[in-house]
């Protein structure tokens, strides 16, 4: 069967996001100083571990430039500390993304719970029906906000192939 135009293009794109990834970053090669060294000089890094601490987090450490996790089944370049730290910005993220969602599941679920509470009330009084219908109507419009997603602005971290 003939591939049409679309599949070959498909095919093309598939092929050089391929060589990007297998080739790793082009910015590698212009490094004289690894990231291991550069880290502790960075302004940045105080507030890095001391947020991190704060959470109860303990900060990583960057004594070497090797990457201890890395796995030869990832098909990814060896990279060293400039890797590791890589994958933890996208671990970080992802860990974020994972804790943000429980946490709306959870309010959710406790404001479902205290809308039922009041609907299965006694609103025999008028009075107390009309407080207990403004309740419902907040608390619905606080379970739309985390029906909401919200976006952070990222510096780009991490570069593939060439860019030319």
């Amino acid at each position: 069967m003939v591939k049409t135009p679309a599949e070959y293009q498909r095919a093309y794109r598939q092929r050089k996001a391929e060589l990007a990834r297998l080739g790793g970053d082009p910015t590698d090669n212009l490094a004289k100083e690894p990231f291991n060294e550069f880290l502790p000089h960075d302004g940045n890094w105080a507030v890095i571990e001391e947020v991190l601490d704060c959470v109860g987090v303990m900060p990583p450490t960057f004594d070497a430039d090797t990457d201890d996790q890395w796995q030869e089944a990832w098909d990814e370049p060896y990279r060293g500390s400039i890797g590791r730290a890589e994958r933890m910005v996208g671990a970080f993220l992802d860990a974020a993304s994972g804790l943000a969602d429980a946490i709306a599941r959870f309010k959710r679920k406790e404001i479902d719970r205290a809308i039922a509470e009041l609907e299965s009330a006694d609103m025999t009084n008028a009075a107390t029906k009309k407080e207990a219908l403004a309740e419902i109507v907040r608390l619905n419009r606080i379970r739309d906000q985390l029906d909401k997603q919200v976006r952070w602005s990222l510096p780009q971290w991490k570069t593939r192939g060439d860019s030319k």
